[in-house]
């Protein structure tokens, strides 16, 4: 095997080049997570009525949203396993493990818009169940990807990237949505309208991901633990991105991670996707009812979400040159505690409960949309560094599956708690509701964030084998 300056870039270049060698994947990547969080929400304004005319009830619609991130945890897990059998014994595991991904997302999109021809709910059911199994594995296998080949210090860098564009893909897809809403026409009795174009825009996308994959994706062979104990030099297969002081011929020298250090980051990843679920849940009905504003001003807002993304995306990306990780994801966590106090409306018992101020509003939202991309990407930067050479792709599969867990229960515990505040303080809700026992309940989520992450912050230290703790220098 080469050494990382001598092999052969994706461009087909030297290393000793100045073409980056990480940039043709990275491309395929950045447009593979863009439409596939686009098709999560592209779907949203649409699934009711549509979800209506084929038949189904309210609680029906609730269902379906929910089965997609049910499907994506289950995603998580399976191809997180799959990656790491496929990248085992062949080179090529890991294009062959997107590609499977992939499938799913064509099946679940065909099924998705069928199931108005057969006029069966049950059909776009468990097609976005199917869509979820896609976007859930795709995130797995392509963050994987990244962090056992791109360099160690780049890594921090490129994950934020990468999850910029899945934020973006988030924020931008109602207004793909938008542009389909005055088609409507058939063919062959097939219905093209407001509420199947979106499914089979995403169908059409699924399909052209897949042939990009096909031809231009080259992936260099995983440094898996199964070449660990083909007595390969860990150290020079992942490009010098860890220190190994003696070979390894059986792998038995091959210590697991620290499960504490990676605990703490789940823990952390899991209260930032429960704060980036409460979000996107109440955001447009609250302003809707308290601020009274229309849909126009709401789109203005999520055009502004994804403004302020990719300007963290940017200071993101330079801190990772100066500052360390750990540092990072603590300011992550003070950054979203800081934006749940300024949500709390007023506390209970006061006097005259208000409303909350739109300034407060603005304040609180911006800093809760810079927390996530910023709290997130490093926790599965800091997380591929504790695992070190251990194979990553069922670990990154069960961190996936967790981040998609608050997303299945944040819409109904948001919306709920809006409701509760009002009945604990025997008050008529109004105006959106109560957000002082929703922020609350955030903020101290962070809070505990915070004391874990000071607590073990000598367990969220980067593998090491030198150290008989396992761990190396810190973040």
């Amino acid at each position: 095997m080469k050494a990382a300056g001598e092999r052969t870039s994706l461009l087909g270049r030297q290393g000793g080049d100045k073409e980056d060698p990480t940039l043709r994947w990275r491309i395929l990547f950045y447009v593979n997570v863009f439409f596939s969080c686009v098709s999560f929400s592209i779907i949203l304004p649409s699934l009711q009525p549509y979800l209506s005319r084929n038949g189904a009830s309210a609680y029906f619609y609730g269902s379906t949203v929910a089965i997609y991130s049910v499907g994506e945890m289950i995603g998580a897990i399976l191809f997180g396993k799959v990656y790491e059998r496929m990248t085992v014994y062949s080179k090529t595991g890991a294009k062959a493990t997107l590609l499977m991904c992939i499938a799913f997302g064509i099946v679940g999109s065909f099924m998705y818009v069928i199931g108005d021809v057969v006029t069966s709910p049950w059909t776009i059911f468990w097609g976005r169940a199917l869509q979820g199994l896609w976007t859930g594995g795709k995130q797995v296998v392509e963050q994987t990807y990244l962090s056992e080949t791109a360099p160690a210090d780049r890594v921090t860098e490129l994950t934020t990237e990468l999850g910029t564009f899945a934020i973006l893909g988030f924020v931008c897809g109602p207004s793909f949505g938008a542009l389909f809403t005055s088609i409507n026409f058939q063919i062959g009795g097939v219905a093209f309208d407001a509420y199947t174009s979106p499914g089979w825009f995403i169908l059409a996308l699924c399909v052209g991901i897949f042939f990009l994959v096909v031809v231009y994706f080259d992936p260099e062979p995983s440094p898996s633990y199964g070449e660990a104990r083909k007595g390969i030099n860990l150290n020079e297969s992942r490009g010098g991105k860890y220190s190994m002081d003696k070979s390894m011929d059986d792998g038995s020298n091959l210590s697991p991670p620290n499960a504490r250090g990676l605990t703490i980051l789940l823990l952390i990843f899991v209260i930032h996707f429960f704060s980036f679920a409460i979000q996107e849940t109440i955001t447009t009905p609250f302003v809707l009812e308290a601020y009274g504003w229309n849909q126009r001003d709401v789109n203005l807002l999520f055009v502004g979400v994804g403004v302020v993304s990719l300007l963290t995306s940017v200071v993101v990306k330079y801190l990772s040159r100066v500052m360390s990780d750990y540092n990072l994801l603590v300011a992550s966590l003070f950054v979203g505690l800081g934006g749940s106090l300024f949500l709390i409306d007023s506390f209970p018992g006061a006097e005259k409960p208000i409303t909350l101020p739109l300034s407060r509003f603005f304040i609180g939202f911006t800093l809760i949309t810079v927390a996530f991309p910023f709290g997130r990407n490093v926790s599965l930067s800091v997380f591929s560094k504790i695992l070190g050479p251990t194979p990553q792709g069922a670990w990154f599969g069960w961190m996936f599956a967790a981040g998609a867990l608050p997303r299945i229960v944040g819409p109904s515990w948001s919306l709920f708690a809006l409701d509760l505040a009002c009945q604990v303080e025997h008050m008529k809700c109004f105006l959106g509701g109560r957000t002082w026992l929703e922020f609350m309940v955030s903020g101290g989520f962070f809070a505990v964030g915070l004391v874990a992450a000071f607590v073990f912050r000598r367990d969220m230290r980067p593998y090491s084998y030198s150290d008989v703790n396992r761990v190396g220098e810190m973040l």
